[in-house]
C-alpha cells in the first residue's frame, strides 16, 4: 500500500521535520551568529537577569503558546511551551524566528500617510482624526479583512463595521471556514477540532500536519510521541513532504483529488462491517457513492489503485480509534463539498465527538454585541466579494480595513483581488510591517508587534479541545505603535460607533468572563481548558452532494501542488532573516525559487535540472529553476509558496516569485461558496 516509511525516507530532501522538534532548527548555528553579527538593526543585548514569559506566536495560520526569553527585560530567543496545550514544547521555524522580527527593518515606525506616490510619517491624533473623518463620510460602505480567526481584535474590528450597519466583513482563506461549511451540510453547527494524539490511526487526505495544516507544534509533537503510542500516521497526497517522512505510509495520489479519494473510502466503508441503512439520508447517499464514486472510479481520478483505495478503508475499519484529515495541500481551504468528502469518512466510522476522533467546539463566546459572530464571518466569502469588486459587479468599499492579513500577496485570483483593493475609497493596513497590502494603503496604523501588546486567542482550527490563551505584552513598544485593539475602540467611539468599551483589555477580560476563566491565571501563561462539546444530530444527505470536479490532463500542462514551508514564510510573514539562511540549495539558486518535477515528466518537457522555466495559467505567470525529485508524482509540478514579495525588507523581496499568482477560486454552484480548486499550469522554458 504505497511507499512504505523506510524505503522512502532517505529521499526526502526537505528539513522541514527537525525544525518543529528541536529548539535549535539550523545546522550551523555558528555561522548565523557569525553572519548575524553585522547587521545594523540587531539589538546590542545588555547583563541582566533572565527570565522566561509566555507568550503567543500567531505568525502562521494557528496561533499557540511559547515562552520568550529575556535579558534584562528584552526578548532575545523563543522556545516552545511545554505547559501549552497547542505547543507542549514544540515550536515552528516563525515561533524560533519571532523575536528577530520584532526588530525586523520592515517595521512600520510610525503612523504613516500617502501622499503622492510615497508616505508621509504622521502623529497618532492625526492617524485617527482622519480615519474618523473617512468613516463618517463613508456610512455603512466599510468592509474589514483580518487574518486572525482567534483573537478579539476581529471581534472589534467586525465590530466597528457591523456598528457601521455594513455586513463586509471577512476572515482571510484558510480550512476552518469550509470544516464549518462541511459540518453544518451534515445538520452539525460549531468549530471542527481533531484530537489527534488519541487517535490510533491517522489518515491524513493532503493535510500536511507539520507544514500547513492544524496546530502545527502541537502537530509535531503528537508525531514524536506515536513510536511510544504506536499511533499509525498515513499521508495521501502529490508529492513527499515533511509529514510523510515521519508518517508511515506515504500513498501517491494526485494534486487536489485527496477529497475523492475520500468519497472512495466512503463507498467501501458503507458496504462494510455495521449496517448504516437506518442511519438520516442513507438512501440518497449510497445511491450517489455507487454512482460516481466505486474503488475503479475513484482509483482513474486519484492514480490510487482500487486495492490500495479498499486496504486504506479496511485499515480504518480496524482500527480502534481512527481519525481522517482532509485539507488542501497548500492549507488554504478546500471547497465545502470537498471538505465534507473527508467528514463523511469520520462520521462513516463514528468518529465524532470521541476522544481520539473530529471534535466539535463550540463558538467563541460573543462580547461585542455589534459584531458578527465567527460562524458568520468564516461563512463570508472574502475571494468571490474581491472578485466582484474587480469585476465591477460589486460596488468598491468607501474605507477597507485590514488587520493581521496582506491580502494583496496571499488570496488566490491575485490581480482581481489586489484590483479590488486599489478600487477601495481609502485603505487602512493596522500591519506592524511594510508588507504589500501596506503599500497600497491610504493610510497605515501600524499595530504593536505581537511581544508588545496584549493579545488572546480562542481555540485555533485544528485544536482538539476548547482553549483560550491570553498573553501579556513582553516589552514595551519599540516604536512609536499602538495595540489595534485600542486604536479602533478609540476611533469607533470618535465616530459615533461605540462599541461598549474603553480599552482592548475590557474586552479581553469579558471573553474570559463568559467563558469562566480566571483573567489572573491566564495572564500568567496558564490557558483555559474547556470540557464541553456541543451534541450533534447529524444526518447524511441535508443537502445534496454533487461530484466535485478535476482538472483532468491534457498532455499540454501539469497539476500545481502548492506547498507552505514555514521556514519561507506564511500568509502573513515573509521570509524571516533566519529563514533564508534554511533555505537550501535545492531550494533557491541566486534570486531564482526551484519548482520540483520527477525526472520522467522533466523528460517529456524537454527540461532538465536547473534551467529557467515559466509556470503559465489563466492567473499569471511565475518564473523558476527546475529541480528533479523523484518523490513527485508524474504530471505535477511542486512550487512553493512564500516567495516573490515585492515588499518587506531586502532578506525577502525580489526572492523567487509568488505562487498566489497561479491559484484560482471558483464558487460551488451548491453552496454559494468558493472552492481553491486543483490547478494546472504549464511549464516552458523562459
Amino acid at each position: 500500500m504505497g511507499l512504505d516509511r523506510r524505503s522512502f525516507i532517505s529521499l526526502v530532501t526537505g528539513g522541514v521535520v527537525g525544525s518543529l522538534f528541536t529548539p535549535v532548527v539550523w545546522k550551523s548555528l555558528d555561522d548565523v551568529s557569525v553572519w548575524t553579527q553585522n547587521w545594523p538593526w540587531v539589538p546590542r543585548l545588555n547583563y541582566g537577569e533572565e527570565v522566561k514569559v509566555p507568550a503567543l506566536c500567531k505568525l502562521g495560520a494557528d496561533a499557540y503558546g511559547i515562552k520568550v526569553k529575556t535579558v534584562a527585560g528584552k526578548p532575545v530567543g523563543a522556545e516552545g511551551n511545554p505547559d501549552h496545550p497547542l505547543s507542549l514544547g514544540g515550536i515552528c521555524p516563525l515561533g524560533a524566528a519571532s523575536v528577530q522580527l520584532l526588530y525586523s527593518p520592515s517595521r512600520v515606525k510610525n503612523p504613516k500617510v500617502k501622499d503622492g506616490d510615497k508616505f508621509k510619517d504622521i502623529s497618532w491624533e492625526e492617524a485617527e482624526n482622519l480615519l474618523v473623518e473617512k468613516l463618517k463620510a463613508a456610512g455603512s460602505s466599510v468592509a474589514m479583512i483580518s487574518g486572525d480567526e482567534t483573537g478579539s481584535v476581529s471581534d472589534v474590528l467586525a465590530g466597528l463595521v457591523g456598528k457601521a450597519g455594513s455586513d463586509k466583513a471577512f476572515f482571510m482563506p484558510g480550512e476552518s471556514a469550509p470544516a464549518a461549511a462541511a459540518l453544518a451540510m451534515l445538520g452539525g453547527d460549531g468549530q471542527v477540532g481533531y484530537d489527534i494524539e488519541n487517535a490510533s490511526h491517522v489518515l491524513l487526505l493532503g493535510a500536511d500536519a507539520l507544514g500547513s495544516w492544524g496546530n502545527v507544534a502541537r502537530n509535531g509533537r503528537a508525531f514524536s510521541a506515536s513510536r511510544d503510542k504506536k499511533i499509525k500516521y498515513v499521508y495521501v497526497g502529490p508529492a513527499q513532504n515533511g509529514t510523510s517522512a515521519v508518517g508511515d505510509v506515504w500513498v501517491p495520489c494526485n494534486a487536489g483529488t485527496e477529497p475523492i479519494l475520500a468519497l472512495g473510502l466512503a463507498s467501501v466503508i458503507l458496504k462494510e462491517g455495521r449496517d448504516r441503512s437506518t442511519w438520516p439520508g442513507y438512501a440518497n447517499f449510497a445511491k450517489f457513492l455507487e454512482a460516481h464514486y466505486k474503488p475503479e472510479q475513484v482509483s482513474a481520478l486519484t492514480g490510487v489503485s482500487a486495492e490500495v483505495i479498499k486496504g486504506l478503508a479496511l485499515d480504518l475499519i480496524k482500527a480502534g480509534r481512527p481519525l481522517v484529515l482532509a485539507a488542501s495541500e497548500s492549507g488554504q481551504g478546500l471547497g465545502a463539498m470537498e471538505a465534507v468528502a473527508g467528514m463523511y469518512v469520520n462520521m462513516l466510522l463514528e468518529r465524532i465527538n470521541v476522544v481520539g476522533g473530529v471534535r466539535v467546539l463550540p463558538w467563541a463566546p460573543k462580547v461585542v454585541q455589534a459584531a458578527a459572530s465567527k460562524k458568520a464571518l468564516l461563512g463570508n466569502d472574502l475571494a468571490a466579494f474581491l472578485s466582484t469588486v474587480a469585476d465591477g459587479g460589486s460596488d468598491a468599499p468607501a474605507v477597507l480595513l485590514v488587520h493581521s492579513a496582506n491580502p494583496a500577496y496571499a488570496m488566490p485570483n491575485l490581480a482581481k483581488a489586489q484590483a479590488a483593493i486599489d478600487k477601495a475609497g481609502f485603505v487602512v493596513s493596522f500591519s506592524p510591517f511594510m508588507d504589500e497590502t501596506a503599500t497600497m494603503a491610504d493610510l497605515i496604523m501600524p499595530d504593536c508587534y505581537a511581544f508588545e501588546r496584549l493579545d488572546d486567542a480562542y481555540s485555533p482550527y485544528g485544536s482538539g479541545q476548547p482553549n483560550y490563551t491570553v498573553a501579556a505584552a513582553v516589552i514595551k513598544p519599540v516604536f512609536d505603535t499602538k495595540p489595534a485593539g485600542d486604536v479602533l475602540l478609540s476611533v469607533a467611539a470618535k465616530a459615533g460607533l461605540d462599541l461598549g468599551f474603553e480599552k482592548f483589555e475590557d474586552v479581553v477580560k469579558a471573553k474570559a468572563e463568559a467563558l469562566g476563566a480566571e483573567m489572573d491565571s491566564l495572564l500568567e501563561g496558564t490557558p483555559w481548558i474547556g470540557k464541553e462539546y456541543p451534541a450533534q444530530d447529524l444526518a447524511l444527505w441535508t443537502k445534496p452532494m454533487q461530484e466535485i470536479p478535476v482538472a483532468s490532463a491534457d498532455g499540454k500542462s501539469l497539476a500545481l501542488s502548492a506547498v507552505t514551508r514555514l521556514k519561507i514564510g506564511s500568509a502573513k510573514i515573509a521570509t524571516p532573516p533566519f529563514g533564508t539562511n534554511a533555505i537550501r540549495f535545492n531550494e533557491m539558486f541566486g534570486n531564482d525559487m526551484y519548482v520540483l518535477v520527477n525526472g520522467a515528466t522533466a523528460k517529456n518537457l524537454g527540461l532538465k535540472k536547473d534551467d529557467l522555466v515559466k509556470l503559465a495559467n489563466a492567473g499569471g505567470e511565475c518564473k523558476a529553476r527546475v529541480g528533479i525529485f523523484e518523490g513527485v508524482m508524474n504530471d505535477t509540478v511542486v512550487a512553493p509558496l512564500g516567495f516573490g514579495h515585492t515588499a518587506w525588507d531586502g532578506f525577502s523581496r525580489g526572492k523567487g516569485d509568488n505562487v498566489f499568482k497561479l491559484l484560482t477560486a471558483e464558487v460551488e454552484a451548491k453552496t454559494g461558496i468558493s472552492r481553491l480548486g486543483a490547478v494546472r499550469v504549464t511549464v516552458s522554458k523562459a
